[in-house]
């Protein structure tokens, strides 16, 4: 198991060893640390991006598509 990967390990047994009211308060914390929360909310619409179908696209086409929208 990579090293990352221990340590999340780590935390994530902890915070089920955790009794309600103190994940509760785990939860109240990471909502009040700004940063944390950006980082989780950008985690989430990272996987939420990944499900998106797209279209492939060549560098002119993108360049074009990418003016057009610039000039409106």
């Amino acid at each position: 198991m990579p090293a990352n990967e221990a340590t999340v390990e780590v935390f994530w047994r902890a915070y089920e060893t955790l009794q309600p009211s103190e994940r509760r308060a785990l939860a109240e914390r990471i909502l009040r640390d700004r940063k944390l929360l950006d980082d989780f909310f950008d985690h989430v619409l990272i996987e939420k991006a990944k499900r998106v179908r797209g279209k492939t696209l060549t560098l002119s086409e993108y360049e074009a598509a990418a003016t057009s929208k610039v000039a409106c």
